[in-house]
């Protein structure tokens, strides 16, 4: 990654211009899944089928789902056993 593109992972704003179409949506599920990810807007579905197939969403959930999990773990970790 570069440093404009690392820059730019703190605002959803600039993604459309740092980043291409299958990267964005990514980008955005990554996102929905850090809130209730039990109901997932239908767009961003029907984007994330256009650009990947089902092994790719596969591994998009999982790689996901784990970097959420360890900023969660993380996050109460050094709440709870200081840091």
């Amino acid at each position: 990654m570069t440093e404009s593109e690392i820059e730019a992972l703190d605002e959803p704003t600039t993604w459309t211009t740092v980043f291409d179409g299958s990267t964005q949506v990514a980008l955005r599920l990554a996102d929905a899944m850090c809130g209730d990810s039990f109901d997932l807007d239908t767009k961003l579905i029907a984007e994330l089928r256009s650009h990947f197939d089902e092994t790719q969403l596969a591994e998009l959930i999982l790689v996901a789902g784990q970097a959420n999990l360890n900023n969660r773990a993380g996050n109460a970790a050094k709440q709870l056993l200081g840091p």
